[in-house]
């Protein structure tokens, strides 16, 4: 007698509850699954409702039984019915396994059509895997650099404070750049130059979209979390108004196309079924970035500045302490200030009196030449093109807004730091 058979009747001459006749349900699967039965271990797990993961389990090994017989059809019809691609990663690989040891010999036709089938199945079930191991390495990547900025005591609520020692690399609004993102990290060379720190901001949609409106932007997007996870304290990544967009649901409609929307398609193409699931990690990773990156020097990072009329509303004291009780989808001066655009004289006086700092060094203003002064107190970097930009300053040194604009490099290695033209106001 099985054990499967011998749970049945102890479960009715005992009147056992649910619970259990569930937990001996359990153990005749197992017994009987190890006793090469998976037919009646099967049974069992259908019987007693013991889930997905047990039917799964006694399919798969039972797949590799009809298969060692050389049952292709009966085995087909298993694989099929308990659609074994989609099952664990452990039945995942038996059928992969199983595939590989599949020799039809003298098999009749119709066996050698269902062992083909099996090894398209087992096929099917490489690439799920492989999606899988994509999203979970995205997933990885994320959780990995959370960590990385949650362990960083510079970061004060919603703003970070940066030592007086070394140097700061920093891009304007890089839009799915992986290449410029590469390169910027190999100018910054942050391995060989231990008090170097690197800023990075708006990564997320790109510029160029396919034809069938995917936007890949999330590449990038990867490796800036990497470098998070490989230099913790020494990269920060600044919110912007794409950023904050997407992890509040709010699309963005730019020339007539959906930003959000062709960044789903992307994310849907490279995770598949667990796209949602990498979207949502992103978004509560976006809402705990830093809005202000202060340094020594009396220069403020931040995406932008506010208009006018939202200036009164900021402060560092509204970056460290009063926005950190709130979500992030209530602090309305943190929105006015990564969408704002007013470069007036007064605006910035005013501004950069409200956050207690000299300067703002800025992107999220396109500019062709890929730096702008906009003011006496602000700076504007655009990194995301051909003519993009990155800037380089002492933690320790004042500048003017002049002077920092001197201290501007291009990305692209054929130009040179001569070819450079500030365009101003």
């Amino acid at each position: 007698m099985s054990e499967y058979e011998s749970a049945r009747q102890k479960v009715k001459a005992l009147r056992l509850s649910k619970a259990q006749a569930k937990d001996l349900a359990e153990r005749a699967f197992a017994a009987d699954l190890a006793a090469g039965l998976p037919h009646i271990a099967l049974k069992c797990a259908r019987e007693f409702e013991l889930g997905p993961v047990f039917v799964n389990a006694a399919a798969s090994s039972l797949v590799t039984v009809l298969l060692q017989k050389k049952r292709y059809s009966d085995a087909l019809e298993v694989a099929r019915g308990f659609n074994l691609v989609e099952g664990t990663a452990e039945v995942q690989s038996k059928l992969i396994e199983d595939a590989r040891r599949i020799d039809p010999g003298s098999a009749d036709e119709l066996d050698k059509a269902a062992a083909a089938e099996i090894k398209k199945l087992a096929a099917a079930a490489v690439h799920k895997r492989s999606r899988a191991s994509n999203a979970d390495e995205a997933l990885v990547a994320i959780a990995n650099a959370t960590k990385a900025r949650g362990g960083d005591a510079r970061v004060e609520g919603r703003a970070v404070f940066l030592p007086e020692e070394g140097d700061l690399f920093l891009t304007g609004d890089l839009h799915g750049s992986v290449e410029n993102l590469k390169r910027f990290a190999a100018f910054a060379d942050l391995e060989h130059h231990p008090k170097r720190i690197m800023v990075i901001q708006e990564i997320i949609h790109s510029r160029i979209i396919t034809a069938d409106q995917r936007d890949f932007s999330f590449v990038a997007i990867l490796e800036a979390l990497k470098l998070m996870h490989r230099f913790p304290k020494r990269v920060y990544y600044l919110l912007g108004n794409h950023d904050l967009a997407f992890a509040l649901n709010r699309e963005l409609i730019k020339g007539g196309k959906f930003l959000n929307r062709f960044l789903y398609k992307g994310l849907a193409y490279m995770y598949k079924e667990r796209h949602e699931e990498v979207a949502e990690a992103y978004k509560k990773f976006v809402l705990d970035m830093p809005v202000g990156i202060y340094a020594p020097n009396g220069i403020l990072m931040t995406h932008s500045t506010p208009k006018k009329a939202f200036v009164p509303s900021v402060s560092k004291e509204y970056l460290t302490t009063t926005s950190v009780k709130k979500h992030l989808s209530t602090c309305g001066p943190i929105k006015a200030l990564v969408e704002g655009r007013d470069f007036e004289e007064p605006t910035i006086k005013a501004f950069t009196e409200r956050m207690e700092c000299e300067l703002v060094l800025c992107g999220h203003t396109p500019t062709k030449q890929g730096v702008r002064i906009a003011n006496s107190r602000q700076l504007i970097i655009d990194s995301q093109h051909e003519n993009g930009r990155w800037v380089r300053f002492d933690l320790a040194k004042s500048y003017s807004v002049e002077e920092l604009a001197r201290e501007v490099q291009p990305l692209v290695p054929e130009a040179t730091s001569s070819d450079i033209v500030v365009e101003l106001m």
